[in-house]
């Protein structure tokens, strides 16, 4: 399913967010590929309400092992080769 939620030519990647202290909270959230990580906080801080200072993002592959942590705020999301899902 996660291949028809791409759009062809499309820069970006639609993740599902959790948050760790928040359990309840799950969104799928489009990002552009070409966003610094730091813009990601910008607008998940929108989405949740945990200032961007206080934000550690980690990624997980679909089987729910963790892939890296996103931790320099410089580098663009796409760096990370994150997929759809």
């Amino acid at each position: 399913m996660a291949n028809k939620l791409q759009i062809q030519g499309d820069e970006s990647v639609l993740l599902r967010v959790t948050h760790s202290n928040i359990k309840s909270f799950s969104s799928d959230i489009r990002f552009s590929l070409q966003l610094t990580l730091e813009a990601v906080k910008e607008k998940l801080w929108k989405k949740c309400g945990t200032c961007v200072v206080s934000m550690s993002l980690e990624l997980y592959d679909d089987s729910g092992a963790k892939v890296a942590d996103l931790s320099d705020n410089a580098t663009a999301l796409g760096f990370y080769s994150p997929r759809d899902g």
